[in-house]
């Protein structure tokens, strides 16, 4: 989850993709894939907000996986 609010902060796409992934098959909710989308927001406000929407939507990918 450290991981995954590094990967939002810095914007990387393919990062968020792979942590998402790790964090699901670790059985990680949505709920708490949210709290670390709070925490990068509240690192690099604007930024992480905009990466948290390609974030849920990786999440919602990888259940389709």
């Amino acid at each position: 989850m450290i991981a995954l609010g590094v990967a939002i902060t810095l914007r990387c796409d393919g990062c968020i993709t792979f942590h998402v992934a790790a964090a699901r098959e670790q059985g990680a909710t949505k709920e708490e894939i949210a709290e670390a989308l709070g925490v990068a927001i509240s690192i690099n406000a604007g930024a992480a907000l905009v990466y948290s929407t390609r974030t849920l939507d990786a999440f919602e990918a990888a259940a389709e996986c």
